[in-house]
């Protein structure tokens, strides 16, 4: 029997991931509030709208999670991930159709419920670029699907404070224009809100976050310094990071497998061997040779590359199924 404190422990993320939808709505008219009335009117009617088609996405999303949870229960573990893959699919493709579908008759629609020529106006707008949310969102549900089957909801609270706190600094940042960016007003709370479900998906997605920094170095750079030529000197730092963060991703898994043996020796010999590796490393090419920051800093590519081999390899011809605990 399980206690109403473990009970809660499962149950309270799945209560926050459901408020991260209607957080964002809540935003968006808060911060739009101190625009105009019309803007306020507007994100409200749009973001009214955007919930009832999201709906449908999280009704189907549902349904897989009952799958999953079935096939997790049953130890049917390797029929989760097809389950995952074909509602990802599913979901995209009705994302498109109904992106299309609000293009074609979203105008329609809103002259039915909208009275006022200005405020139908900046509904339109704020919905031009909401509906882009549509292939976020709908991709992010299957996400709480999965970590909910498998009762790894404690991923949606973080997931669930990370879109939140993203929507709210873009809110802030574009619609009033601030941090060097321009005064967007309704299409800025609209674009906010996509690039906050947009940011969900990355949380999710551990490459996302690489592609990301590799990508804009500079911007993510300045965030913590304002010289320029410090951030210039970063860069090359940043992509050896980037590296060896897609390699960690790999060998944190694989080195956790040990410890999922029980064989929680092997898995401290490993850490062992590989730290002294790191520490001879890092004073030969640190303090003896003084080589630049940039190359200092490829132990990291070093380190997860020598864990994710000697885990593979232990794996692969250590007799751990033997292990008894």
């Amino acid at each position: 029997m399980y206690t109403n404190k473990q009970i809660w422990s499962v149950s309270y993320p799945i209560l926050l991931s459901l408020l991260a939808q209607n957080v964002i709505n809540v935003t968006d008219t808060a911060f739009l509030g101190h625009v105009s009335e019309v803007a306020l009117g507007a994100s409200a009617m749009g973001g009214l709208f955007y919930i009832c088609v999201f709906t449908i996405a999280f009704g189907f999303s549902t349904g897989s999670q009952i799958v999953i949870a079935r096939r997790n229960g049953e130890g049917r573990y390797s029929d989760v991930g097809p389950v995952m893959i074909q509602g990802i699919m599913f979901l995209f493709v009705m994302a498109l159709l109904l992106f299309g579908f609000t293009k074609a008759f979203g105008g329609n629609i809103m002259r039915l419920l909208v009275s006022s020529e200005s405020i139908y106006e900046g509904t339109m707008e704020f919905l031009n670029w909401r509906i882009y949310g549509f292939f976020f969102s709908f991709i992010n549900v299957m996400f709480r699907a999965l970590y909910i089957g498998i009762t790894r909801t404690k991923v949606l609270t973080i997931n669930a404070i990370v879109m939140a706190l993203t929507n709210v600094v873009l809110d802030y940042a574009l619609i009033f224009g601030k941090f060097g960016l321009p005064e967007m007003g309704i299409k800025g709370a609209a674009i906010a809100s996509v690039l906050a479900e947009a940011s969900s998906i990355l949380f999710f997605v551990m490459l996302g976050l690489v592609a990301l920094s590799a990508l804009f170095p500079q911007f993510l750079l300045s965030i913590y310094t304002s010289e320029a030529a410090l951030i210039t000197e970063s860069v090359p730092s940043v992509y050896v990071i980037c590296c060896a963060m897609l390699i960690a991703s790999v060998a944190n898994v694989v080195f956790n497998g040990i410890s999922g043996t029980g064989n929680t020796q092997a898995a401290l010999l490993l850490e062992t061997i590989t730290i002294i590796i790191y520490g001879s490393y890092i004073i030969f090419i640190g303090m003896w040779l003084k080589a630049p920051i940039e190359i200092c800093f490829t132990i990291e590519i070093v380190y997860y590359s020598l864990l994710l081999i000697t885990s593979y390899i232990y794996l692969k011809k250590a007799k751990w199924q033997n292990k008894k605990i």
